[in-house]
């Protein structure tokens, strides 16, 4: 049983079911600390490491440099980001989907389209960015970039495609992604909602939807990391996209 101090509201939610794993407790020493994910996220994160907590879920985390990112580095505990727009169980169906259809064959391009509201775009487009780096498979470079619109590259030559917009819509934000060669891959996620299908010479395969909520699926990765004594790369991930989208706000100034 491992002791988890988490905010009230849907946090508690979660937690309420994990019942054999986890419980509430009210101090951070020695528990899993769930921080909001507002502009302040990785300070109050930071507090979380001194105060002696043994793991850090990070919900839904703003936007912020890519510098205040890696001072989260070295923490020595199991830091787990919830990026409701990027779950890690959707995007490893999408990879092992294409992986089943076509042998690992990798996709000849991308295209990525985020929309979000002004405050919100910085972080739906990371986000976006995020889906780009899973499904070529490896890292992106920064070929150009001009008003909401960039050009990236893989070192394979694979190229992508990324068109970030603003919309009126006071929404969590929709990312859709598609991977085109001789598999596609299609995702569409809107605020918590999500939709995978796989296409290729067989046919066309819908993923089951996922149940689990966001916050549970930071949770129980939190919980497993810790017990199984592992590290997760949630935050060298995000420091990568976060860095490539102020790449891009640099090339677009």
């Amino acid at each position: 049983m491992i002791d988890v101090q988490a905010p009230a509201g849907s946090y508690r939610e979660a937690l309420a079911e994990l019942p054999l794993s986890a419980r509430r407790v009210d101090l951070p020493h020695g528990a899993i600390v769930v921080v909001a994910g507002d502009d302040g996220w990785v300070g109050a994160a930071l507090a979380a490491v001194s105060a002696g907590a043994v793991g850090v879920v990070v919900a839904d985390p703003a936007f912020v440099p890519t510098e205040d990112v890696r001072r989260l580095a070295g923490a020595g505990i199991p830091i787990i980001i919830e990026r409701p727009l990027l779950r890690t169980d959707v995007s490893a169906d999408a990879v092992a989907a294409r992986t089943a259809a076509s042998g690992g064959v990798p996709p000849r391009v991308l295209v990525a389209e985020a929309t979000a509201s002004r405050a919100g775009l910085t972080a739906a487009t990371r986000d976006a960015v995020g889906w780009l780096r899973i499904l070529a498979g490896e890292a992106l470079e920064l070929v150009a970039a001009d008003a909401g619109l960039a050009l990236l590259e893989t070192s394979a030559d694979i190229s992508a495609t990324l068109t970030a917009v603003v919309t009126a819509r006071p929404d969590a934000g929709r990312i859709r992604v598609q991977a085109l060669g001789e598999v596609i891959t299609d995702v569409e996620v809107e605020g918590r909602a999500g939709r995978l299908a796989t296409a290729s010479a067989v046919g066309r395969l819908v993923a089951p939807a996922r149940f689990e909520s966001s916050e549970r699926l930071a949770l129980r990765r939190a919980v497993e990391a810790f017990a199984a004594h592992t590290t997760p790369t949630d935050l060298d991930d995000l420091a990568a996209d976060t860095d490539l989208v102020e790449r891009m706000l640099v090339d677009s100034a």
